[in-house]
């Protein structure tokens, strides 16, 4: 059984905002692909409850890696899916897909990549294991690559 918050996503739309601030090229800039997985985090983050600065604890972006497969090109969208893949002690893994879902029939992966966050004590910038109950809403204990790609369904 997945758990609720194992995957999330979130459908942005790209507009020539999105494009290089010299126009070099028309399609969107590298850096808005950073820009596009830290909004889904951030919604991830609000719904597994931990986005509370007052708290003593926190979950910090530790390593990004992201892939570039194919240009996307304004206007349009995009739909970036992040995926819980495998929970250390204090240290928790996402794959992250970028799927083009707004110039053609079919969504097309943009690119992929991997998060590594880790739950730390804020006072004291120290990690911390991961609470049960923060990982009962996000991770069902499916070994790191056993999860199937699934193309988005293309809801123009």
């Amino acid at each position: 059984m997945t758990a609720p918050l194992q995957s999330h996503e979130l459908r942005i739309e790209v507009t020539e905002d999105d494009l290089p601030d010299d126009r070099f090229s028309n399609h969107v800039n590298n850096a808005r692909y950073f820009a596009f997985i830290n909004r889904t985090f951030h919604g991830w983050y609000v719904a597994m409850g931990i986005r509370d600065r007052t708290q003593p604890f926190a979950a910090v972006m530790a390593s990004t890696t992201y892939d570039f497969l194919r240009e996307v090109n304004p206007p349009g969208a995009v739909l970036c899916r992040i995926r819980v893949d495998k929970v250390g002690r204090s240290s928790m893994e996402h794959s992250v897909e970028i799927w083009d879902v707004g110039a053609q029939a079919e969504p097309l992966l943009a690119g992929r990549g991997r998060v590594r966050h880790v739950w730390i004590e804020r006072a004291a910038r120290q990690s911390r294991p991961w609470p049960a109950d923060l990982l009962a809403r996000c991770w069902d204990g499916t070994p790191l690559g056993t999860a199937v790609v699934t193309p988005p369904v293309n809801n123009k």
